[in-house]
């Protein structure tokens, strides 16, 4: 979703390709990217006739409502990754996502494939293997990489590292992929996401605390799959209105002390430097992004 010139991607919804009767919902649900999948949903039997859908729905995408969606190709070591990457590049798709990448040459074949085509679409890989977090500056480097999605339930299965501590993800264990996966992502200017996973799909509160501890860890956005989570990562990576307030008022005084050759402030008996200045700013560009201010 653009507002204003800026790209808001809070939230990327997973719903299977081929189950029409999920498919169907998608008008009401309120994500701002959607997953065109032909990868994890759909299976073997009909792969063929998912890349068929998601071919037609970058010809007429209004099922989508005016909101992104993002193609995800099988990987190229599979049967259908080849094809699948041909027939993104041949139809133009906007934006391609790319499953557990492994090495550099693996990345510049990707990318070789769609630009045969003269396609360019925005490209984020899917961070899921050890191989990846091993080469991860190198993978992210290759020009057309735009952004890297922490994927933990594959990176899981390759690590053997639990997806599950009970209820909740096992964050301890991929502490250092998730870090590095974000890190890099920054330092390159790439945006930054991360899948979650939870045991039960229904507790909410589980959602609402792993959706704040992920803004906390920095990532702009998160994958799911369960419609009922999408509204509360929307909420976690809005502004709220206090917090508008706030960030106007930090930003209105760092100004003024600055004018006066100051480089830290207190306000409200809080000591600010330049760095909670220049969150404040961002804050409020989200929020101006999303129409929450004038």
């Amino acid at each position: 979703m653009k507002v204003n010139g800026v790209t808001i991607r809070r939230s990327y919804f997973e719903t299977p390709t081929m189950d029409d009767r999920k498919w169907a919902k998608i008008p009401e649900i309120p994500a701002d990217v959607f997953y065109a999948d032909m990868e994890d949903s759909v299976p073997p039997s009909l792969k063929e006739k998912a890349r068929e859908k998601v071919v037609e729905l970058i010809k007429n995408p209004e099922h989508f409502g005016g909101r992104e969606f993002i193609c995800r190709t099988n990987n190229l070591n599979s049967p259908w990754g080849r094809e699948d990457l041909e027939a993104m590049a041949e139809a133009h798709a906007p934006f391609v996502l790319y499953p557990k990448v492994r090495d550099t040459d693996e990345m510049h074949e990707v990318m070789e494939i769609l630009h045969r085509h003269g396609a360019t679409p925005e490209v984020m890989l899917i961070i899921e293997t050890p191989q990846a977090i091993l080469h991860l500056e190198e993978i992210a480097s290759v020009p057309g990489v735009a952004g890297l999605a922490f994927g933990p339930g594959d990176f899981a299965l390759e690590t053997g590292v639990s997806l599950l501590d009970g209820d909740e993800s096992f964050t301890d264990g991929m502490l250092y992929a998730r870090t590095k996966t974000h890190v890099v992502a920054r330092a390159l200017q790439l945006e930054s996401v991360e899948g979650m996973f939870l045991a039960n799909l229904k507790d909410l509160e589980t959602v609402r605390r792993l959706a704040h501890r992920s803004r906390l860890f920095g990532f702009s956005g998160v994958m799911v799959f369960y419609p009922s989570h999408v509204p509360i990562i929307n909420e976690s990576r809005t502004p709220r209105p206090e917090e508008v307030a706030w960030s106007q008022r930090v930003v209105e005084a760092f100004e003024e002390a600055r004018a006066r050759g100051q480089g830290a402030i207190t306000l409200d008996g809080r000591w600010l430097t330049v760095h909670q200045f220049t969150a404040a700013q961002q804050d409020l560009a989200i929020a101006k992004a999303l129409g929450l201010t004038g």
